[in-house]
């Protein structure tokens, strides 16, 4: 017999509710981790979209991405005598402030080696990649800028000649790409009441021909050189350098790693939470079913005959929580301020928990049924 079906529908109001309460829990949790998939996809996008086999960082230092780094710009000719070395790319990368149509806009400002590096690998939806070497800007779409758009930073003027999507920083904040000149242009720019001050003090202001870079993208012949490619660069001893998985995983687990915790934390909160309204639900249940599971127990009814409903009923519950979820991750995506990244393997792997957690909680009912004596139906 399956007495689960039954006493659902009897008390249909509450278990639907119950169940919304359970997938809205759900939704939170599946969207905190949409969320650090998220973080990741648009923090990596740069390291992984260059293509690049190794990177020059400053020595001492664990790259552009993680903390400061400021390397000559002679680096780029020794690197290029190097044996086994295809292409060098200079690379600068720094945050940056910009007027919109009248609206401040914080954003990352990376320069490319133009012509060498025109930024080919960032994926355009529209106009073209950067072909001179002043002047020229390849925008994120939600920076608000568009195709022709003349947009001043810092002394600069550059025009907008093409538009990326979803190409974001580690902060959610849109990236613009020039040439590396430009770059240094504007990390050099200082007011002119700033350079009058520091002539009348005789103080050296800094300028573009003699600024740093922030690294140097190696393209290799051979991958399978690497190794002796890295070694001849760390014996110059100003510089080391870094495969593309080591600039990944002193990311993810560096700049990225306290966010990482606090994601986690939050989303095992969650999951204990819908556990417990489950465990309490099913709990409930089963008090008020306490004279039909004595009468079951006296007529002669098993144990796995209750353990099964109780367990039915749990997994309902989870199933519909679960489904709740689900549907709702796709509703909420456009409305997220940041983008929501899930992979099937995350449903599948929320689909477990919830089997776990349902099971977890009709052991308490479970329990509780069992301390039921079938006399208690005289009572």
């Amino acid at each position: 017999m399956n007495l689960a079906m039954p006493d659902i529908r009897a008390n249909l109001p509450r278990f639907l509710l119950t169940g919304l309460g359970v997938g809205l829990t759900l939704l939170a949790a599946l969207s905190m981790t949409g969320l650090y998939r998220g973080i990741v996809t648009d923090a990596l996008a740069i390291i992984i979209d260059s293509g690049a086999d190794l990177w020059i960082v400053q020595s001492d230092t664990e790259g552009p991405f993680a903390e400061a780094s400021s390397i000559d710009r002679r680096v780029l000719a020794r690197t290029l005598s190097v044996p086994g070395v295809r292409k060098a790319r200079q690379f600068t990368l720094q945050s940056r402030r910009f007027l919109v149509n009248g609206h401040p806009v914080r954003g990352s400002l990376i320069g490319l080696d133009v012509p060498v590096d025109r930024g080919e690998w960032i994926p355009l939806v529209k106009g073209r990649h950067l072909q001179a070497g002043r002047g020229e800007a390849i925008a994120e779409e939600s920076s608000g800028l568009r195709i022709g758009d003349t947009v001043q930073i810092d002394g600069s003027r550059l025009e907008v000649v093409g538009l990326a999507r979803g190409y974001l920083d580690s902060s959610g904040n849109p990236v613009v790409a020039v040439s590396v000149n430009d770059s240094l242009e504007i990390a050099t720019h200082r007011p002119s009441e700033a350079v009058v001050r520091a002539r009348g003090a005789g103080r050296a202001m800094p300028s573009a021909q003699s600024a740093a870079v922030a690294a140097i993208m190696i393209d290799l012949h051979d991958p399978d050189d690497a190794p002796q490619v890295r070694q001849a660069i760390d014996r110059w001893g100003d510089v080391t350098a870094l495969s593309t998985q080591e600039q990944q995983r002193v990311f993810l687990y560096g700049r990225l790693g306290r966010l990482r915790g606090q994601i986690l934390m939050f989303t095992a909160v969650l999951l204990v939470v819908s556990a417990v309204v489950i465990a309490v639900t099913v709990y409930t249940m089963t008090l008020e079913k306490r004279h039909e599971i004595a009468l079951l127990k006296l007529i002669g009814a098993r144990n796995r005959v209750i353990f099964s409903m109780i367990l039915q009923q749990a997994l309902a519950l989870g199933a519909l929580g679960y489904g709740v979820a689900a549907l709702g991750v796709p509703l909420i995506r456009p409305l997220f301020p940041r983008r929501l990244v899930q992979p099937p393997e995350d449903y599948l792997l929320f689909a477990a928990i919830v089997v776990v957690l349902c099971i977890l909680g009709a052991l308490l009912g479970i329990w509780k049924a069992m301390q039921v004596k079938a006399q208690e139906v005289l009572a």
